[in-house]
């Protein structure tokens, strides 16, 4: 038993744990310069040991148990409390996203939403088939993706809904999608994308025009988040202004810095050395996880490892684009970094699924 031990920590990949554990700890750097209290940082880091918790017990579990027997029952229970989110919600800048423990703390449905689907489409495209998708089989994976997708359509949280876009897509893409299904869903989203513009709020497309024309852009408007990022991006010079001495994101020039911009206060204090130290870290996950994907011992654990991928590395896309000018305002946090302990959770829970996966990949 003890020798058993010995062989698991020894086959533990240390990097793919130290890597989230980095980026939440250098997150908190930039919570405790620009949040409203130290109470943010607190809660933070609790959190981060309870992702180390729930991340031990993730990978002490057979991934395949989790994939085939547990999956359906964890959708199954996310769909129901994005359900209760549209009755008892709490409504945060126009988007009803959180349901609130009572004495305790409030936490996002939607982002347990979006390892349940994963869990979900892996479970379906494990499946022994032959050749590329059928209509059936891209049918059917719309059909798993569409509940939650509604759901949260319904609480106006249009960040969210376009995460699980990205995660049905990469799913078409690791699944084998023809080449003409390819082109003609990149045409459509195209057509779709300039037939949706004229029906968009106002302030919705304003936060397009400061993207492709900032001339044109309100900079005490929509357009002044997008404005003052770049500006503090801007100004963090090689080395930045150093912990807790920006100002754009702690004299509160940046609103919720601590959450949406955190990449922005990165920037602002720490400078290209800090951001490269960021980089340095998100691409050791990501290679650590594509790396396991790899190593993994059947399709199940290698398409779910896949879509975690592809969860973290839109995120980090459209986060880092927003912070730097090159996307709209959208609502999707900065991997393990911004302010929000469902997310973080849900994300070391996908790592210590991937653990898992390392761990039996040399188990019949």
């Amino acid at each position: 038993m003890v020798e058993l031990k010995r062989r698991t920590l020894r086959d533990i990949d240390w990097a793919l744990v130290a890597a989230p554990v980095g980026l939440t700890l250098f997150g908190c750097l930039g919570i405790y310069s620009t949040a409203p209290s130290h109470d943010f940082v607190k809660k933070q880091i609790m959190f981060l040991v309870l992702g180390l918790v729930v991340a031990t017990v993730a990978m002490l579990t057979d991934y395949r148990k989790v994939i085939t027997e547990i999956a359906p029952f964890f959708y199954a229970a996310t769909l129901v409390l994005l359900l209760l989110v549209l009755f008892k919600g709490e409504e945060i800048n126009g988007n009803k996203a959180w349901l609130r423990i009572p004495g305790l703390f409030g936490f996002q449905p939607s982002e347990l939403a979006k390892l349940s689907t994963i869990l979900m489409l892996a479970r379906f495209m494990s499946r022994p088939r032959t050749g590329s998708l059928s209509i059936k089989d891209m049918a059917v994976m719309a059909a798993i993706v569409l509940p939650p997708v509604i759901l949260i359509a319904l609480g106006k949280d249009t960040g969210t809904m376009l995460t699980f876009g990205a995660i049905l897509g990469a799913f078409y893409f690791l699944g084998g999608l023809r080449k003409r299904w390819l082109v003609a869903g990149v045409i459509a989203v195209g057509v779709g994308l300039v037939a949706v513009y004229p029906h968009l709020k106002p302030y919705q497309k304003e936060r397009i025009i400061v993207i492709v024309d900032p001339e044109k852009a309100d900079p005490r408007g929509y357009g002044y988040q997008t404005i003052q990022s770049m500006v503090a991006v801007g100004s963090g010079g090689v080395m930045g202004k150093g912990i807790g001495e920006g100002t754009q994101g702690k004299l509160g020039f940046l609103p919720y810095a601590y959450s949406d911009f955190i990449g922005a206060v990165v920037a602002e204090e720490t400078g290209f050395v800090g951001v490269l130290l960021m980089m340095t870290l998100y691409l050791t996950l990501i290679y650590r996880l594509v790396h396991t994907a790899e190593g993994a011992r059947d399709r199940a654990g290698s398409l779910m490892v896949m879509g975690l991928v592809a969860l973290i590395t839109f995120h980090i896309a459209c986060n880092l684009g927003m912070v730097v000018g090159l996307m709209p305002i959208m609502g999707i946090p900065l991997p393990l970094m911004s302010a929000g302990g469902t997310a973080v959770i849900t994300i070391f829970a996908g790592v210590g699924l991937a653990l898992s996966v390392r761990l039996k990949r040399f188990v019949n």
